[in-house]
């Protein structure tokens, strides 16, 4: 739906709060919380890097209360030493290594293309494993699997949400223990490609190029971030100084409560960065923040601090309008703090929070 500029339009901030109210079992737990990069259960026995192989046979399966993803390769290459992959999901939003960040589609050429399955794995010598998704013009993501020797020890700290903060139904286990052959993986991704993308849930800014966004928010009305509610957020509303292709933004305290978003006072708390453009065929502006300014104050989560810029992306085919985004940078890493599991330590999770 096209909004009116001049009716006071403006976005309201998103509420990002995975993890919000998590509450931890046990004084180990508490040690965890919101981390630059994930770190192991104490007492995880780590195994060498076990690439391709742990993807084959069984493969490996992410839980996440009832819902259920695996995904496997095949045992033999076909061309290119491509390996085969299917994954097999109870839930269409659950995939085995993608589930952490809000990847909705996609842009390509101006156009949106979905995400879809990883197709094909592709095994390098250092163990890294490049995953490639469906499509035409496919998504490439380079995956390292950390794995831990799990057998012995308890469930319950393993069940973690992408933010590592303890599942909901950890509680549900109890005190169960892995059994023998159990392994748990840590997933470090990284996409090959600078890749633009758009959330499954996509909001109008009220511009139709990158241009008029850019103007639209440099005069009176300011854009307001989206940010985790947490304690000690700091949620800001952005005005852009204008220039021909990049210029700086302004970053306010936002006034929280309101329908539409509104500076609170006059003076900036800090300023950023802001350039138009193109990746991958498409127009977007990119921001950038200094250091001070946390990531989860601007729409980047915990997981993507690493990997993913706020980008103001102008799809030229399907629905028009520039929409709110990310630029994921090629190279950089995104961590997910959730474990997946090779079938044997799988199976005994399922059994323990009776999912079948």
């Amino acid at each position: 739906m096209h909004l009116n500029i001049k009716v006071a339009i403006s976005i309201v901030a998103l509420t990002l709060a995975a993890g919000a109210g998590a509450t931890e079992q046990s004084t180990e737990l508490q040690t965890y919380g919101p981390l630059k990069q994930p770190r192991p259960v104490l007492g995880a026995k780590a195994l060498p890097n076990p690439g391709l192989d742990a993807l084959q046979g069984d493969g490996i399966y992410l839980i996440n209360g009832a819902r259920v993803a695996n995904l496997r390769a095949a045992d033999k290459p076909g061309a290119e030493n491509r390996f085969a992959l299917t994954e097999t999901t109870n839930d269409a939003k659950t995939g085995a290594v993608h589930s952490n960040i809000d990847a909705g589609n996609f842009v390509l050429n101006g156009e949106r293309r979905p995400v879809g399955r990883p197709n094909f794995a592709i095994p390098a010598p250092d163990g890294t494993v490049y995953l490639i998704f469906s499509g035409q013009n496919p998504l490439r993501v380079a995956v390292t699997l950390q794995a831990f020797d799990v057998a012995g020890q308890h469930m319950q700290p393993f069940l973690r949400t992408p933010d590592n903060y303890l599942k909901q139904e950890a509680a549900k286990v109890g005190s169960a223990t892995f059994p023998a052959g159990s392994v748990a993986y840590l997933v470090i991704a990284r996409f090959i490609d600078d890749v633009l993308m758009l959330p499954a849930r996509e909001s109008f800014t009220g511009a139709s190029s990158t241009t008029q966004f850019v103007g639209n928010f440099s005069k009176q009305i300011p854009y307001c971030l989206a940010y985790e509610d947490r304690k000690g957020a700091k949620p800001y509303a952005m005005l852009f100084k204008p220039g021909a292709k990049k210029g700086s933004v302004e970053l306010f305290a936002a006034k929280t409560g309101t329908l539409f978003c509104d500076r609170d006072g006059v003076k900036a708390l800090d300023e950023g960065e802001w350039e138009e453009q193109t990746i991958g065929g498409t127009r977007a502006v990119v921001l950038s923040f200094p250091a001070n300014v946390d990531p989860l104050d601007t729409g980047v989560t915990n997981v993507e601090r690493e990997s993913a810029k706020i980008a103001f992306i102008e799809p030229s085919k399907g629905t028009p309008g520039v929409r709110p985004g990310k630029l994921y940078q090629a190279g950089a890493k995104i961590y997910d703090y959730q474990y997946r599991f090779n079938k044997t330590a799988a199976d005994s999770v399922r059994g323990a929070l009776s999912v079948p």
